[in-house]
């Protein structure tokens, strides 16, 4: 018989709200039961997508279904006793549980809104939040006077230095007029993200940056007339202006990264082991090496040979777009990155070796219902104690 759209999803709600009948539940085993495993994921994750797409929404969380299905079915708590007696059955179902607890505007616990939206009520909620308390993007001049960004009045400020800077709703415009690119200033400007909040800014030169959460970029407000240098902690993305007789130069934790004008992301936090630097486009030196786009090169103080590998530039920019993206991470590398943005302090118990999370989750979720969405995955579980996360397997 066809099973309607809008009956599966009702079965399902029920389901995961643990308030389906013995009827309902039979109902559902019986399509399980008759359906081909791989269809049916299939099917479900295209509901979830036609769900979100009604709304002229993205999908907030979104995660590898056999991936999840296989954290799940190598789960402890899982009763085997009942996989044996309907193996298909419990397969189905538990794939089910997961996708709908990580497809959550169908069960009950997200609101859809536009990313903006959602960064705003993030940005605002009740101060019994993980995610309050956050602090404000600043401006450090050549004399350490801080400046938060949001002090300054919208339009054009000069500073003694002779820097004209333009504050532009989210974003700094640095420029530069004729004097000084006659006379540079040796003046250093310092930007600072807070845990938990990203910001744009333009360089003198036309370069955009956009800064992650706890991260820093010191930069001189006119460039010298052979090189442009700047020194990042944390991680930004770079799309830097093209001047062919004028070197770009990053430096991070003892990697210098030359480019002319290329767009490119590098992460270089202090607890990290690596500086890890993305080429999107164009090309670039990182030390040594030199990257083609879609190429990412690992690098340290330490002084080992640079790593160069392929990955997914769409991955790595998706915290730009407002996402996590994981690729069956450590779940301590996962941690981490969440810690930097819900400014939490992350503890952990037991044997988590081998313990690992995928999917793309987005960065204005409810950091609650963000963690329970992972619970679902059957790797880890979580307690939270105000601002502390407990992980365990």
């Amino acid at each position: 018989m066809r099973f309607k759209e809008e009956r599966f999803i009702t079965l399902l709600k029920a389901y995961m709200n643990e308030q389906i009948s013995e009827s309902e539940f039979e109902e559902l085993v019986n399509y399980i039961q008759q359906a081909d495993t791989a269809q049916l994921n299939e099917q479900l994750l295209d509901l979830f997508d036609k769900a979100w797409q009604q709304a002229n929404q993205q999908l907030p969380i979104k995660l590898d279904a056999e991936r999840v299905l296989h954290g799940i079915m190598t789960s402890p708590q899982l009763n085997t006793q009942a996989r044996r007696k309907k193996p298909k059955v419990w397969l189905i179902a538990a794939s089910i549980a997961a996708l709908v607890c990580l497809a959550t505007l169908l069960v009950r616990q997200y609101t859809p809104l536009p990313l903006q939206a959602a960064k705003e009520k993030l940005l605002t909620q009740e101060e019994d939040t993980l995610t309050s308390d956050r602090r404000e993007v600043m401006l450090t001049l050549s004399d350490g006077h801080q400046i938060p960004v949001n002090a300054l009045s919208e339009g054009v400020q000069t500073f003694q230095s002779g820097t004209h800077v333009k504050r532009d709703q989210n974003q700094l415009i640095y420029t530069e007029d004729q004097d000084t690119k006659a006379h540079p200033s040796p003046a250093l400007h310092t930007i600072t993200t807070p845990i938990g909040m990203d910001y744009k800014l333009t360089l003198p030169d036309g370069t955009r940056v956009q800064l992650n959460a706890g991260s820093s970029l010191t930069f001189p407000v006119a460039f010298g007339r052979q090189e442009r240098k700047v020194e990042l902690q944390g991680e930004a993305y770079f799309d830097v202006a093209k001047h062919p007789n004028q070197a770009f130069l990053v430096q991070a934790k003892g990697t210098d990264i030359h480019v002319l004008g290329t767009a490119f992301n590098v992460s270089a936090y202090q607890e990290d082991p690596y500086v890890v630097t993305t080429l999107l486009t164009g090309s670039l030196k990182v030390q040594s090496k030199i990257l083609r786009p879609g190429q990412q090169a690992l690098s340290n103080e330490t002084g080992h040979p640079i790593v160069i590998r392929e990955v997914d530039p769409d991955e790595i920019m998706a915290w730009a777009r407002g996402y996590f993206v994981f690729d069956q991470d450590d779940i301590k590398q996962v941690m981490n990155t969440l810690a930097r943005w819900y400014d939490i302090e992350v503890v952990y118990e037991g044997n988590l070796k081998g313990k690992t999370f995928g999917g793309t989750l987005s960065r204005y979720t409810d950091f609650r219902q963000l963690l329970h969405a992972i619970e679902q995955t059957g790797s880890v579980k979580f307690t939270i104690t105000g601002r502390r996360v407990t992980v365990s397997p």
